[in-house]
């Protein structure tokens, strides 16, 4: 007995010995987007179609005030302009055009389906619809402040095969007042609507009456500037795949991928390509990926979010997209 117990405290010191590491664990590295949590949220698709020289677009203003006002970050808002000057050299604005035909401005598409200038209804409704993709992203600011780091993480609800889903991000622009600024960057929004009085120059145009009356409560108050938000300006040239997990680049695993203005293939980070099973998740330290968008420089003032949006090619051959899901990240 003797015996047993004493070579039972050989082998507990051997035990203790290869345990000892000579000092703390080091603490594992974090992921940009850990803090992310997919929950399965439905977030539907509103685009208006606009422009600043459109007279009756302040309709369409009110309107996504009102959306905004009453559906939050439910819904992914982006106004699409054409034939202004947020438009000139904007590959995604031309892209989102042609996806998203319309006969006339203002315009609305709820995901899919072109809805005329009536998209509340349907937009409300969409909110409640099944998706086989759920999303969340975060952006950060790189040191220098001048780019945008986009870092999605994506769930699968819905086994699906052999389809292409597509993944982008796109910067928007908020509370850019509408006047003229010069050097041909003349914003000042055109109406002929009476609740809307067009500035001239540098004086800003304005609401000239209450508007976007929700519950009877005005969310537009007459004498306010009128502003250019949700616009859609550009998107996400450049994906990397992979993450560098220290300073030490050698050790890291990586590849740079030029993007168009639908984004990146999903299936270029699936193990099993295009075949996604219910449950995985991209966008993890196993499948890291990550967008950037050079931050413009800008002749006015605005503010800064994201939209990040999972695509599906349409198996028509016509090479055309259908939305799928996203989400809005606002920029501090």
């Amino acid at each position: 007995m003797k015996k047993l117990i004493a070579l039972s405290a050989v082998f507990g010191a051997l035990f203790l010995t290869s345990c000892e590491t000579g000092g703390p664990e080091p603490a594992p590295a974090t992921y940009p987007g850990d803090s992310l949590t997919v929950t399965g949220v439905v977030r539907p698709l509103v685009i208006e179609t606009t422009g600043a020289w459109c007279q009756y677009c302040p309709n369409g203003a009110e309107i996504m005030t009102m959306l905004d006002g009453v559906l939050g970050d439910s819904v992914v808002l982006i106004a699409n302009h054409v034939g202004d000057w947020f438009s000139a050299d904007n590959e995604a604005s031309a892209k989102f055009d042609d996806n998203f035909p319309t006969s006339g401005v203002p315009n609305f598409y709820v995901n899919n389906t072109d809805v005329g200038q009536s998209p509340a209804t349907a937009a409300a409704a969409a909110t409640m619809a099944e998706v086989a993709f759920s999303l969340e992203a975060d952006v950060m600011t790189n040191t220098t402040g001048t780019s945008f780091t986009v870092y999605p993480r994506i769930k699968v609800l819905e086994t699906k095969t052999e389809n292409i889903y597509m993944v982008q991000s796109y910067l928007l622009l908020n509370g850019v007042v509408a006047k003229d600024y010069g050097n041909g960057v003349d914003l000042n929004q055109v109406s002929s609507l009476p609740k809307v009085s067009t500035g001239s120059g540098t004086t800003p145009t304005t609401w000239a009456q209450d508007a976007a009356v929700v519950a009877g409560v005005p969310l537009i108050t007459s004498g306010t500037t009128y502003t250019h938000d949700e616009v859609l300006y550009r998107h996400a040239t450049t994906a990397v795949v992979g993450w560098f997990e220290s300073t030490d680049a050698t050790t890291s695993d990586t590849s740079m991928v030029a993007l168009g203005p639908w984004g990146m293939n999903l299936g270029d980070i699936n193990p099993l390509g295009n075949a996604y099973a219910a449950g995985d998740i991209y966008g993890t330290r196993y499948t890291p990926f990550q967008f950037h968008i050079e931050k413009p420089t800008l002749p006015f003032d605005a503010d800064f979010s994201v939209a990040t949006i999972i695509w599906e090619l349409r198996q028509d051959g016509s090479g055309d997209y259908d939305y799928i899901n996203g989400v809005v990240t606002h920029i501090d």
